[in-house]
């Protein structure tokens, strides 16, 4: 089943990172210690909500009901604090949010919900790719260390250069589904689509009517 991520719960805090990417060290009879890649790379993430009031208590609940333990997917958004910015140096603006197609963002000023074309990619991409080549439309660029998202797959910038006229991407994990020329690298509001890694977690104490915070582990849904 597909849950829509509870965006207008408060989110504390979001801690994403990569799993997998490499196996176990074993150590030699000589005490050299050797790594093996691992291809099984994906991405983990905790959320912590805070919970107060009617609105947000059945909110949080509808959306546990939803995600029916380890069973349902969704798109968690992975925001970090320096994110892209546009060709003038400032921040992009969080146009698409919830991803929810012709809804408003901020309903009392009617802003729709349009995509902000940002960087697009210059040439198709096969499935495990890990470099990319893109065309910036509307910003100065990725820098290492930014995520972007294309399609529902979540990926992270290592390295960023230029060859002449082309601007090419290095990331990871490996590309999840191929991707055509002209696909869309969405920079402002970049998810990951998931599913819960713990069906134990997520309890709080209903009856307490002060603030509380309650914690989601998440798994990537490959």
């Amino acid at each position: 089943m597909r849950v829509t991520f509870p965006h207008l719960l408060l989110d504390q805090a979001g801690r994403f990172r990569l799993s997998g990417q490499s196996r176990e060290s074993q150590e030699g009879l000589s005490g050299a210690v050797t790594t093996v890649a691992s291809l099984s790379a994906h991405w983990t993430a905790q959320i912590t909500f805070a919970l107060k009031g009617e609105a947000s208590h059945l909110a949080f609940q509808a959306f546990m009901a939803g995600m029916e333990g380890n069973l349902g997917r969704t798109l968690v958004p992975a925001v970090g604090r320096y994110r892209p910015v546009d060709r003038d140096g400032h921040g992009i603006a969080r146009g698409g949010i919830a991803h929810l197609s012709g809804a408003e963002t901020f309903e009392h000023f009617g802003f729709e919900n349009a995509p902000v074309p940002m960087m697009v990619l210059g040439a198709a991409a096969a499935l495990r790719a890990t470099q990319i080549k893109v065309v910036n439309s509307n910003t100065t660029g990725l820098r290492p260390g930014q995520r972007f998202s294309i399609g529902e797959g979540l990926y992270e910038a290592q390295l960023v250069w230029i060859d002449g006229s082309d601007c090419w991407v290095q990331f990871q994990p490996p590309l999840r589904k191929a991707a055509a020329s002209g696909a869309a690298l969405v920079l402002d509001h970049p998810a990951c689509l998931m599913q819960r890694s713990d069906e134990g977690d997520g309890g709080y104490d209903e009856r307490m009517t002060r603030l509380q915070s309650v914690t989601l582990n998440f798994r990537e849904a490959i």
